[in-house]
């Protein structure tokens, strides 16, 4: 039976945090706030945890599912290379709404590559999701809490009648700001490519470097 948890938004109690740690590190699937939206979260190295996540959301497509880290040590576990476009974009935008997308290092589970050969990931700016990793050390899923395809909502209360299956905990930090997703950029080619406009506009990276529209 899954459980509710009430947390802060900016200042998140120790107990929850740790309480959201033991559930991810033991394979279970939490539901969370991002500095954007609420995220179903789970070990992203443990290929049980994400067939969950993407059985929670009902996913019958074969997109990528992004994760979240901490610490730009835990790339090398992930993604083949680090282009230099993808230096310069996280070192203007992480921790931030930024996903990046690059070419996945060899061994990453299929059930986050989906088999595209590529990866998302961020490191996030809200304080919830870095204590968080900082306690897990591990990649979480970071995939938006709805039903795909359907509407994202803004409070646990939604999510919970929409989101049912498999959701061992919800954390509760009220109602979340509006806000867009985060912005999606590709790495793999030759040129950053913008795949989503989200948080930060297309202009702005543009000020950083020369991005191909999508």
């Amino acid at each position: 039976m899954s459980r509710i948890l009430n947390v802060s938004y900016d200042v998140p109690e120790h107990e929850v945090l740790n309480d959201a740690a033991t559930v991810v590190l033991n394979g279970g699937v939490i539901v969370y706030p991002t500095e954007t939206l609420y995220g179903i979260g789970a070990d992203a190295t443990n290929p049980a945890a994400v067939a969950n996540v993407v059985k929670a959301k009902r996913r019958s497509d074969e997109k990528p599912i992004l994760v979240i880290i901490h610490t730009r040590d835990l790339l090398k576990n992930l993604v083949a290379r680090i282009p230099d476009s993808a230096e310069q974009l996280m070192q203007r935008f992480w921790p931030g709404p930024l996903t990046l997308v690059f070419e996945s290092a060899p061994g990453v589970p299929y059930e986050l590559t989906r088999g595209s050969g590529t990866i998302g990931v961020r490191i996030p700016s809200n304080t919830f999701c870095m204590e968080l990793l900082a306690r897990c050390n591990r990649p979480l899923t970071s995939t938006s809490a709805n039903i795909s395809g359907e509407p994202v909502h803004r409070t646990i209360d939604e999510i919970r009648l929409a989101v049912t299956d498999g959701i061992d905990l919800y954390i509760d930090a009220g109602t979340l700001p509006e806000s867009k997703p985060s912005t999606v950029v590709s790495v793999v080619g030759t040129k950053p490519k913008l795949l989503r406009e989200g948080v930060i506009p297309f202009d702005v990276l543009q000020e950083v470097l020369p991005i191909v529209e999508m």
